[in-house]
């Protein structure tokens, strides 16, 4: 017959047993969704370099020239449309005044 001691001692053991697998299968868990996120990580870095790569060509100056030339009917600045800002500022104050030249 089992005496009381060892009854305790075997139920101890098999505790100890189940709590251990537990542990185990809840940190291969854990494991699998670090795996995932990190996947996704590097997915998303991968994703933000190429973005990267098309800002910068979408950015060259020399596409925007030709779109603006084409889609906006825009012409190059001539020396001729560069003003002083002091005679942009005179024009202005001789609006508000009312005054004629």
């Amino acid at each position: 017959m089992i005496r009381y001691p060892s009854f305790s001692f075997v139920f101890f053991i098999i505790f100890i047993a189940i709590s251990l697998y537990q542990i185990k299968h809840f940190i291969l868990k854990r494991e699998v969704e670090l795996a995932k996120i990190n996947k996704n990580i590097m997915l998303t870095k991968s994703d933000i370099n190429i973005l990267r790569a098309e800002l910068n060509y979408l950015k060259r100056p020399d596409r925007i020239e030709k779109l603006a030339i084409e889609k906006l009917n825009m012409r190059p600045v001539l020396p001729i449309d560069i003003w002083n800002i002091e005679d942009l500022v005179s024009t202005q104050t001789i609006i508000n005044n009312g005054e004629l030249l």
